[in-house]
């Protein structure tokens, strides 16, 4: 390898000297005892053992420019900014009161957090453990800086993450949900009707006024190709359950959201099954490694998020009408972070390789106290977040106004639209047309545009309780639209739903029908009457 290191324009060193000096950084000094010796002791080391001059002068003055120094040579100047940058921050009694000033700028770039975030700290370090002038550390910071010098430091950088997990537990004031902790040693990782109760209750801990942000993460995705969000559990005996418990959960997260920041790190893959629980909250932070797949021709649980999907393109101006339908009937589509930030679902993107740094980063903002908490966290992830690349999905923009837009208004049916495709001469749409290749896939497709359009028109509690309702009747064998969507769901079905809210569910409701304010205070009353023949009735609202 150091035959191929020569200097380039600008490097102080020679091509001799740096071939000399790498041969001393990739030196194996654990097989001659000298792992623990200092420099002093490995230079003289060195010198006597290859077979070549060493001018230690040159050596050492590289060593100072690559920053590779002992620590018994460091300066008590230097020792002292040591102790600072290595100081706790995160545990330090009252530093997360100084965060709110950090964050209060509308000047939201790295340099400016960063700088204002250093102030802070060097001003905490001084009035609470030791004497240190920010500006002083500031000035040895630059003028010790390592210099650029040698063009082959990457040979020896590390080519792997950061480090592999975030230390999330040491943030005090953010409750950190751990999806591999209720996983456990799983070896097909499902999510069960048991993890998912469990994870209801740890979020239910979160409402604690002690938190003022909540992070869900999963500390095993830096592995290959890692799931952040496995599928739900596909066992038919237990389908029914499951359904309700993911909608419990789900619903708690939303309510928990409305009271303090929920935000979501995925590193990894997301089965469909489970998007709605991603779906809970905005605050998504993504790498390189999230995607979803929504196609039809994969689905157990059909019916994903289908108000969020719904209102897609009412939420977000720039999203062409239609879009939801295009992502949900696209058999070949996979959902990645470019896609996901354009469509407005996630605040930010960050590199596999720094997300374990950058998600202590942006917890240590999270850390700010209300009301401050949600902009902090949300100016931190714009300073560590990046460009995740184009989107597939815009590249498709006329053609899903064309095609898919008439489509999610009403004007024709999935049957109309896969007559048109068949008759665009475009490989596009040929690939597109696999969605009806099954008569099941045809029928999740169908079942999607009919849910979406019978969404629109609903509150959005009516919708859950839909989608409840819907998912329940699908994996009982019931595949009609008709059925699904045509009529409100019934009472029991909404009482499951009703009872998992966090707000009171005696308050009144303004319009409410008075059969269901009834029905809502005192259930009991109605424990003889035919609730079947009164669920048509359109403005009952539980």
């Amino acid at each position: 390898m150091s035959s191929q290191i020569a200097q380039v324009e600008g490097c102080e060193f020679s091509t001799e000297e740096l071939q000399l000096f790498h041969r001393y950084y990739k030196y194996d000094w654990t097989a001659h005892g000298l792992e623990s010796a200092s420099v002093n002791q490995r230079i003289d080391h060195f010198v006597s053992a290859v077979d070549l001059p060493v001018d230690t002068a040159r050596l050492r003055s590289w060593l100072r420019t690559m920053g590779i120094i002992d620590e018994s040579e460091k300066s008590d100047e230097a020792k002292l900014y040591d102790r600072f940058e290595q100081y706790d921050f995160a545990a330090a009694p009252g530093f997360n009161q100084m965060l709110a000033h950090v964050y209060d700028t509308s000047d939201v770039t790295r340099y400016a957090i960063d700088e204002r975030m250093d102030r802070a700290k060097a001003q905490y370090y001084n009035d609470h453990v030791e004497p240190l002038e920010y500006e002083k550390y500031r000035e040895f910071k630059i003028v010790n800086a390592p210099k650029p010098v040698c063009p082959y430091q990457d040979l020896w950088d590390s080519k792997g993450t950061d480090k592999e997990a975030a230390d999330t537990l040491k943030f005090a004031n953010v409750k950190t949900i751990d999806i591999a902790e209720f996983l456990g040693s799983q070896t097909d990782q499902v999510l069960t009707v048991d993890v998912v109760n469990r994870m209801l209750d740890a979020v239910k801990l979160a409402y604690d006024q002690k938190y003022f942000a909540v992070a869900l993460v999963n500390s095993q995705c830096s592995r290959p190709e890692p799931m952040f969000l496995p599928a739900l559990d596909k066992s038919p005996e237990n389908s029914t359950e499951l359904l309700k418990a993911a909608m419990r959960l789900r619903i708690e997260l939303q309510n928990l959201n409305k009271t303090k920041p929920v935000i979501i790190f995925a590193n990894g893959m997301v089965d469909a099954s489970a998007l709605g629980l991603l779906l809970c909250s905005i605050d998504i932070v993504t790498s390189e490694m999230f995607c979803v797949s929504c196609s039809p021709t994969q689905a157990t649980y059909p019916f994903i998020s289908l108000y969020d999907w719904a209102c897609l393109s009412d939420r977000q101006s720039k999203v062409a009408k239609g879009t939801a339908e295009y992502i949900l009937c696209n058999p070949h589509l996979v959902l990645r972070s470019a896609e996901w930030n354009a469509l407005d679902l996630g605040i930010g993107f960050v590199s596999h390789r720094k997300f374990a740094t950058s998600m202590e980063k942006i917890l240590m903002a999270a850390s700010c106290p209300p009301p401050h908490t949600r902009d902090a966290l949300r100016k931190a992830c714009a300073v560590e977040s990046m460009y995740p690349g184009p989107s597939k999905i815009n590249v498709w923009a006329n053609e899903i106004q064309k095609f898919f837009a008439p489509l999610a208004e009403g004007k024709i049916t999935l049957l109309d639209l896969t007559s048109q495709l068949q008759k665009v001469e475009q490989p596009w749409a040929g690939k597109y047309l696999a969605f009806a290749n099954t008569q099941k896939s045809m029928d999740i497709a169908n079942a999607r545009v009919s849910g979406m359009q019978a969404a629109r028109s609903l509150q959005y509690s009516q919708a859950l309780a839909m989608e409840l309702s819907a998912s329940i009747m699908w994996s009982q064998g019931v595949t009609d639209p008709d059925v699904l969507f045509s009529s409100p769901p019934l009472l029991t079905t909404l009482l499951d739903i009703e009872s998992i809210k966090a707000s009171n569910t005696h308050k009144e409701v303004s319009g409410e029908c008075p059969f269901a304010r009834m029905y809502r205070k005192n259930p009991e009353r109605f424990k003889n009457v035919d609730l079947k023949s009164i669920a048509d009735h359109r403005s009952l609202n539980l």
